[in-house]
């Protein structure tokens, strides 16, 4: 039976994509989302910037549309070219447009009309896509502030909202905390129109706020998990849209992210030094040697606490920080990757010297040494103060390495607590404070110490489901919703 899915043709219009441009968990799930719906049947297909650098990694593989697009915007028109490559069999089409470069770093330091002006094209050329591609899409995909715009010229643009009635849009927030806000209020340039400048339109608090105009215009707001879609209705969460929010709850769906088991998988992972499963879990102690030996350290029985992410208050800094000291007074060591704010790499690398026997701090990203502390980890700490999803505990899960998490977001909706369930999965704590936290790690420790229950742990962790194949259906049935599918019809489609 050919799939009910077939019909439906969407665009991701996205700022990352894994592995041409990542910063974060947005270039996960556009690396791999639109995999997954294209298995479904979908034709899902990616428009991102050319960055710097990109051409370089795919030379020979893209291939220039001989189309031009023409760009209007302040009162001149910017001719611009797209790429066309495939990333595991997704159609990828990379903007090139001419005296604008993208920042090879992804996102300026500062926002302001100059630094958002390329985005803003983005937006454009998803206007202008069909006519370079011979391929019109019935759903643009937005991610995030810089693609919301997306949604804002189909509803406000002076030329191109009357194309409104052509498209859907869904946009998915992946994190609030980014909102794209510009001291500019007359858009009129860019073909905004004064009358869009208002509380129910971009303006927020006498600035531009292009996530704002997002979440109006779009048909549809989904984001990265369903805890995350009504915590950010809250003053405390919801980083000063939380009426707007409300108000358009309706239209507002939380979709729990997956990640790709055929690239997160401990069976065929290339990274690794020795390869496992949860029917043979005994390799796992080969990737601890390896990662034991990656630090300078013996193996003297210690379990392995591992923190892989951004250094920001977000992720729970504020309350790592003071809890390293106590660490090998818990047995353990603790290595740390990532980078961030200054004053958070400066404070664990001084950590470090501090404490060289029980502390291992690398900043920056390494993909390689990323897997290996995946695979040699024992837990993972992931203290957040706020997590839309967060991906790093459904890696470690699949990898065996049991999550350590303060129960907020996307973590509350992934990580059973092991002392409340026989299928619990990992250690999770309330309260935003240092000492909840370390009372989390001895909780585990204790745990650790009993070796039939910690097998059971990590056996519930590899377990669980957590690919795109669940999450991918919700996504291409709210398609089907937009598209007018009758309710019967989309019932069918979930069997």
């Amino acid at each position: 039976m050919s799939s009910p899915f077939k019909k439906i043709k969407v665009l991701h219009v996205a700022s990352e994509m894994h592995p041409l441009a990542k910063k974060g968990g947005l270039g996960d799930v556009v690396g791999s989302l639109p995999k997954a719906q294209r298995e479904l049947g979908i034709d899902s297909r990616v428009l991102l910037p050319l960055y710097p650098g990109v051409m370089d990694r795919i030379i020979g593989k893209a291939k220039k549309l001989p189309r031009k697009l023409y760009l209007p915007l302040e009162w001149r028109v910017f001719p611009a070219r797209l790429w066309h490559t495939d990333v595991q069999e997704v159609p990828v089409y990379l903007l090139d447009i001419e005296d604008i470069s993208f920042s090879a770093d992804v996102y300026p330091n500062q926002l302001d009309m100059n630094s958002v002006r390329p985005f803003f094209l983005l937006s454009l050329a998803a206007m202008e896509f069909k006519k370079a591609t011979n391929w019109n899409p019935h759903i643009f995909h937005i991610h995030d502030w810089p693609t919301s715009m997306v949604a804002t010229v189909l509803k406000w643009h002076m030329y191109y909202s009357t194309l409104s009635n052509h498209y859907d849009t869904v946009l998915t927030i992946h994190n609030l905390a980014h909102q794209g806000i510009v001291q500019e209020t007359n858009l009129i340039q860019w073909g905004i129109p004064k009358e869009a400048f208002n509380i129910e339109g971009l303006e927020y608090y006498g600035m531009t706020n292009f996530l704002k105009g997002g979440i109006i215009a779009s048909d549809m707001v989904t984001t990265v998990s369903p805890r995350y879609s009504w915590e950010i209705q809250t003053r405390e969460y919801g980083m000063g849209l939380d009426g707007v929010l409300k108000k358009y709850n309706s239209k507002l769906k939380g979709i729990l992210n997956g990640i790709d088991y055929s690239y997160w998988n401990p069976k065929t992972d290339p990274l690794i030094p020795a390869h496992y499963d949860v029917n043979d879990i005994a390799p796992k102690r080969e990737c601890k040697k390896s990662l034991l030996s990656r630090c300078g350290w013996e193996d003297d029985g210690s379990p392995i606490l591992i923190y892989i992410g951004r250094l920001a208050e977000q992720k729970g800094l504020d309350i790592l920080l003071p809890s390293i000291e106590a660490i090998p007074g818990h047995g353990c060591k603790l290595i740390v990757l990532g980078e961030g704010s200054e004053i958070y790499e400066r404070a664990l690398l001084d950590m470090c010297l501090q404490f060289p026997d029980s502390l291992f701090v690398k900043i920056g990203y390494d993909e390689e040494l990323s897997h290996l502390m995946y695979a040699g980890g024992d837990m993972l700490v992931m203290p957040s103060y706020f997590e839309p999803c967060g991906l790093s505990q459904l890696i470690a899960m699949r990898y065996g390495t049991v999550p350590i998490c303060r129960a907020t977001g996307g973590l509350a909706d992934t990580v059973i607590d092991a002392d409340s369930a026989s299928d619990g999965t990992g250690f999770l704590f309330s309260s935003y404070d240092s000492e909840a936290f370390l009372r989390a790690i001895g909780r585990a420790l204790a745990s650790w110490n009993s070796p039939n229950h910690w097998n059971r742990i990590i056996s519930n962790c590899m377990k669980v489901d957590f690919s795109w194949s669940k999450s991918s259906r919700e996504y291409a049935n709210l398609y089907l919703e937009l598209l007018g599918v009758p309710e019967g019809e989309n019932k069918n489609l979930l069997l």
